[in-house]
C-alpha cells in the first residue's frame, strides 16, 4: 500500500471515531474540501474542514465507512465507499459517496465527494441541520 493510501485509510479511521481534528490533520493547510453537490460550501484548510465536519457530523453517535474501491494513479486516489450515519435517537442514514482525492507531500490537497443530496436528507431525523432545506 502507497504511503498515500495508507493516509486515506487513517483519515477515515479518524472520520469513523468523529474526531475532527485528527481528519484535518490529514490535510494540508491549504486543502479544499468540496461536496460536489453544495459547491458553496467548499471548505479550504484544516481550519475550515474541521469545522464544516463538525456542522454536519457533530451529533451522531458514530459514522462506520466502507471501503469498496480504492484506485490509485500518481497522487490521485479515487474512492467509492459507503458511510452510515448513526444518530444518538436511533434514526441510520446510509450514503454512498465517490470521492477524489489528491496528496502533495504526502498530504491531501483536494477532497472532492459526489453524494446524492435528497438521497441522504430523506434519512435524516428532522432535527438534523434545521437550515437545511430537505
Amino acid at each position: 500500500m502507497s504511503h498515500n493510501a495508507d493516509r486515506l485509510w487513517r483519515l477515515f479511521a479518524d472520520l469513523e471515531r468523529l474526531d475532527f481534528v485528527a481528519v484535518a490533520s490529514h490535510c494540508s493547510d491549504d486543502c479544499s474540501y468540496e461536496d460536489v453537490p453544495f459547491a458553496a460550501a467548499t471548505a479550504v484548510g484544516r481550519n475550515a474542514i474541521r469545522a464544516k465536519l463538525e456542522l454536519g457530523l457533530a451529533t451522531l453517535e458514530r459514522l462506520p465507512t466502507t471501503i469498496h474501491e480504492l484506485l490509485e494513479e500518481g497522487d490521485t486516489i479515487m474512492v467509492e465507499r459507503t458511510e452510515v450515519w448513526h444518530h444518538p435517537t436511533g434514526e441510520r442514514a446510509t450514503l454512498r459517496v465517490a470521492a477524489v482525492f489528491k496528496f502533495r507531500d504526502g498530504l491531501i490537497t483536494l477532497w472532492r465527494d459526489y453524494w446524492d443530496a435528497p438521497t441522504l436528507f430523506a434519512q435524516q431525523p428532522a432535527s438534523w441541520l434545521l437550515d437545511v432545506p430537505r
